[in-house]
């Protein structure tokens, strides 16, 4: 009888229990959630972008300054 040479999957450890933990939340958050998580961020980046410029214009003195 040969033995079947099985080897192990240390990537995708079925038995990995934080693991699993992990992807049941992550399950958990429905698609509107991780819409709206992402808009917040979407505009927070925006928001910073934007005030970067207008501080940066009224260093160089264009406008009327603030």
């Amino acid at each position: 009888m040969s033995k079947k040479d099985e080897t192990y999957d240390w990537l995708n450890d079925p038995f990995d229990e934080k693991k699993a933990a992990a992807e049941r939340e992550q399950a958990r958050m429905g698609s509107g959630a991780k819409l709206g998580v992402g808009c917040v961020a979407v505009i927070a980046v925006l928001f910073v972008i934007g005030c970067i410029g207008v501080f940066s214009l009224a260093i160089v003195g264009v406008g009327g300054g603030l």
